[in-house]
C-alpha cells in the first residue's frame, strides 16, 4: 500500500575519502572575489574546501573584527601581524611564532593531524609560507599561502 521509496545516491565529485566537512567556494585571494563560472560560485569540497578554510584562517587576523569574538575563546584567525609588519625580531623567533601560531589554528580542525616540512620565506612585503598538511586519515598535501 504505502510507495517505494527510491534508494538515494549520493554522487560525490572529489575523491577524496575525507569525512563530509562542509562545502565552501572557490576565492580568489589575490584579488579578494569569489570565483564564478558561468555567473555561478564555483563549490568545492574535501581537500579542496579544506585549502580554502586554512587560507581563510591564515588571512585572518585574530582580535580585529568582532564578528569573530567568540565568549569560549576559541577565535577565529591567527596573529600573525605583529610577527611580520614592522619589527626588529630575529628571523629565527618570528619563524617560530609563525609556525606556532599557525599550527594551534590550523589543527583544532578535526581532520587535521599535524603540520610539517615548513618553509618561510620573507620577501618584502611578503612571506610566503608553504607546508605540509597531515590529515588524520593518513593523507597529506602541500599548503602554500603569499601573506
Amino acid at each position: 500500500m504505502l510507495p517505494e521509496i527510491a534508494q538515494l545516491q549520493i554522487n560525490r565529485t572529489d575523491s577524496d575519502d575525507l569525512p563530509y566537512v562542509g562545502k565552501s567556494f572557490l576565492f580568489d585571494f589575490e584579488n579578494g572575489d569569489f570565483i564564478l563560472r558561468d555567473g555561478r560560485l564555483v563549490e568545492v569540497s574535501g581537500i579542496e574546501a579544506l585549502k580554502v578554510w586554512i587560507e581563510k584562517i591564515l588571512r585572518t587576523e585574530k582580535y580585529r573584527y568582532e564578528i569573530y569574538e567568540r565568549e569560549d575563546k576559541k577565535e577565529y584567525g591567527v596573529v600573525l601581524e605583529d610577527l611580520i609588519v614592522g619589527n626588529n625580531f630575529s628571523y629565527s623567533f618570528i619563524e617560530a611564532e609563525l609556525k606556532r601560531e599557525i599550527t594551534e589554528a590550523l589543527t583544532k580542525n578535526p581532520l587535521i593531524l599535524s603540520l610539517s616540512n615548513w618553509n618561510i620565506q620573507k620577501e618584502n612585503p611578503l612571506v610566503k609560507i608553504s607546508f605540509k598538511v597531515n590529515l588524520k586519515d593518513e593523507s597529506s598535501f602541500i599548503q602554500e599561502v603569499n601573506l
